[in-house]
């Protein structure tokens, strides 16, 4: 084992430890407010909204909307306008429903009682050290994707095996 994987283990207990004491609700709070928040919204739009319009009924609401507006102003159905606002609306929606499920289920995890309270650190463990695995991941991805290469640098470790076996890719 080598000094990087030394360090890496070290990095997760220290982070399954701030798991523990902050607790799932809390751990969720953080890693869905702010900038976080915005971009798994941006995410969760980009996955789900492609397969929302091609519902039959929306394709044709959305074709039929934005020729109209392109008849109105030609920039207007270039642009494909409705499916701008379709989006805009769409992201609005995640935004107010990601908020609203991330309050109920940290509302829950912070019940004081005791097996509450011990689900509620368990979780948050998993969570922080998952959350971080997934935000290395996802750096790993866009290194890749700028033509960055650092597996000489992780040559034989778990990080190497990890940015070598990467599932998020960009390309």
């Amino acid at each position: 084992m080598g000094t990087i994987d030394a360090v890496t283990i070290i990095v997760a207990v220290l982070l399954a430890a701030l798991g523990l004491v902050l607790g799932f609700g809390r751990t969720l709070k953080f890693f869905t407010k702010g900038i976080f928040g915005i971009i798994l919204s941006i995410f969760v739009c980009v996955t789900f909204g492609g397969m929302i319009q091609g519902i039959p009924a929306v394709a044709d609401w959305l074709a039929g909307l934005n020729a109209s507006l392109g008849e109105a102003w030609s920039f207007f159905e270039t642009i494909h306008f409705a499916t701008v606002i379709f989006y805009i609306v769409f992201f609005v929606v995640v935004q107010i429903v990601r908020i609203l499920v991330v309050k109920f289920v940290a509302g829950i995890f912070s019940i004081d009682v005791l097996p509450m309270r011990i689900i509620n650190r368990v979780l948050g463990m998993a969570l922080m050290v998952a959350a971080v695995l997934l935000l290395t991941l996802l750096v790993f991805a866009l290194i890749q994707a700028f033509g960055g290469d650092i597996s000489a640098s992780l040559e034989g470790s778990f990080l190497g095996t990890l940015y070598q076996n990467n599932p998020v890719r960009f390309s």
